[in-house]
């Protein structure tokens, strides 16, 4: 097994993002033993609130938190804050506007993806190799490139979402020879179970799936016909259940979901042990707060709920036992003592308790986005946005919105940013507005700040225009409303925005070389894993990093 060694770090002198000081002096990085982990496992709870771990019993998760070292005031420290943009800032220390992609939706300036320039994607529509291409026009370098000075680390990525899968495991310096990544594939009309009906299936797809995984029909293909009632039933059917893709569902020889991406981790595990990183992705928390909004237990259906696993209590549940099924799998194999253990979240989340979005069967998409991509339109927005629309004249090139409204412009002289930014602070709930100035927002309107709570206020002057100025780029909006806590333009439970509870997050570090039971008082960020983790392991960044090595206290 390769090791290194790490050198004494001194005294670090480092900005922390809201305490209102411009520095800190922080304890050195403690010198680790002569052989610090030569692995790295990152879970990813997606959409994971720190709350959550008390209110469901997530009794593993807590466990790490007491047995490793853990980041209470963690955030996810940027914006947008959803998964196909955290994934990549986690395995590449870089914020939104140095990655090529800042949000759910971008403006491809350069051509990247050969559809023209300056041609729209929407990010649930990109395959692998277009985040590959994305990545390697940047040309920074991601976990997997820093694994192994020889250059040929196995790096492993597993999600039941392309856009968590594929951002996380797109290497950009050694190519993908050696690398895998797993996610869902489209469906195909099978009959898995053999009961003589053909049905809507769902089998692994990626880069290098092995076979072992591949199988068809095989363990993990899952079944994906039934919305166990959540198509008919408010507010789950603006964007309901698609079978066991991202839930379990009611197969045990084919449980989809958490338990889906966890077992294919564990064979992984078992199979190609030579692995030098994996992240594992795991979608159920994410899917049940967006369709519910709100930890209720029912109904999903007619009559009797029979599908406590469609609803956030059990899905939470479910994701601990994983958790457990993932650490464990380390200790049988005696690899725990090598093995740097991450557990954090891509986002967290919040109810919609003003809800500004269209409640009806399939609205999901049409809620989030207005505008024609390069190979989608969506052009029946909520009665909000078409008013933004209207008022703008025909300027709202794209727009999306969730826990924040991000807008596309075509005509985006500074007057008409100008004028898109008054336009978006009529719309509800807004609190303020910016334009894009270069490699930054410049604040536009906050008179929204008059009708929010003590505690919005404190943390909008915090942390507004420090996280929204983590997605300055020209492929991201040209003007920005963030939104009161609470709010949701998209679906009853929603992501995306600068509030608190959707940029606060779990960040732990479990390894036996460090401090169990340590909480340092600094606020980690997602951006801050991938520097910390190089740290730890003695590896030199050899690209700029927008993170920082935080201090990782060390077993005395």
């Amino acid at each position: 097994m390769r090791r290194r060694s790490l050198a004494v770090t001194s005294i670090l002198v480092v900005s922390v993002i809201g305490t209102g000081l411009s520095s800190v002096t922080l304890p050195a990085v403690a010198a680790p033993a002569d052989d610090p982990p030569s692995r790295v496992l990152i879970i990813v709870l997606d959409h994971m609130r720190p709350d959550f771990v008390e209110r469901f019993d997530m009794h593993n998760v807590r466990a790490l938190m007491r047995h490793g070292v853990n980041y209470r005031r963690a955030i996810l420290g940027h914006m947008a804050a959803t998964t196909v943009v955290s994934h990549n800032v986690i395995t590449s220390g870089r914020f939104p506007k140095n990655m090529g992609w800042t949000n759910e939706v971008f403006r491809d300036v350069d051509d990247v993806l050969g559809q023209g320039a300056g041609a729209y994607h929407v990010t649930s529509s990109l395959g692998c190799g277009d985040f590959g291409a994305l990545i390697e026009a940047e040309g920074y370098p991601k976990l997997e490139d820093y694994l192994d000075p020889e250059g040929d680390a196995k790096f492993v990525a597993i999600g039941n979402k392309t856009t968590a899968a594929c951002p996380a495991g797109m290497p950009a310096t050694q190519g993908v020879d050696n690398d895998i990544i797993v996610r869902m594939g489209s469906s195909a009309t099978l009959d898995c179970d053999e009961d003589g009906t053909d049905e809507s299936w769902r089998g692994p797809a990626g880069v290098n799936v092995p076979a072992y995984l591949s199988e068809v029909c095989g363990r993990f293909y899952v079944p994906t016909s039934n919305d166990f009632g959540t198509a008919t039933t408010s507010p789950a059917w603006m964007y309901p259940l698609d079978g066991a893709r991202y839930s379990v569902g009611t197969d045990p020889e084919h449980l989809g979901g958490d338990v889906w991406a966890a077992d294919a981790a564990v064979k992984v595990m078992r199979r190609d042990s030579d692995w030098d990183g994996m992240l594992v992705s795991m979608p159920s928390i994410d899917k049940m707060a967006h369709m519910w909004g709100t930890d209720d237990e029912g109904p999903s259906g007619v009559g009797d709920d029979v599908y406590a696993f469609a609803h956030l209590p059990k899905a939470a549940r479910i994701a601990d036992r994983q958790v457990g099924k993932l650490v464990g799998e380390l200790e049988a194999q005696g690899i725990d003592d090598e093995t740097l253990v991450i557990l954090t979240a891509d986002h967290g989340g919040q109810t919609a308790r003003r809800y500004h979005g269209e409640d009806g069967p399939d609205r999901g998409n049409y809620n989030w986005y207005y505008g024609q991509d390069a190979d989608e339109t969506y052009l029946d927005p909520s009665r909000p946005i078409q008013r933004l629309v209207n008022a703008l004249d025909g300027n709202v090139d794209f727009s999306y919105q969730d826990g924040h409204i991000a807008v596309w412009l075509n005509d985006r002289s500074p007057d008409r940013k100008r004028e898109a930014a008054l336009a978006l602070a009529e719309l509800p709930s807004v609190l303020a507005t910016y334009t894009r100035t270069g490699d930054g927002y410049r604040l536009r309107w906050n008179d929204g700040l008059a009708k929010a709570s003590r505690g919005e206020r404190g943390w909008w002057r915090a942390y507004a225009q420090r996280l929204i100025d983590t997605m300055a780029a020209p492929n991201g909006p040209d003007a920005v409303a963030l939104l009161r806590d609470w709010v949701s333009y998209g679906v009853e439970g929603d992501h995306g925005g600068h509030q608190r509870p959707v940029q606060r997050i779990p960040i732990v570090f479990s390894w036996p070389g460090l401090d169990a039971g340590a909480e340092p008082r600094v606020r980690m960020r997602s951006v801050d894993i991938l520097p910390t983790v190089l740290e730890l392991m003695g590896i030199d960044p050899t690209a700029p990093l927008d993170g920082r090595a935080r201090d990782l206290p060390l077993a005395p």
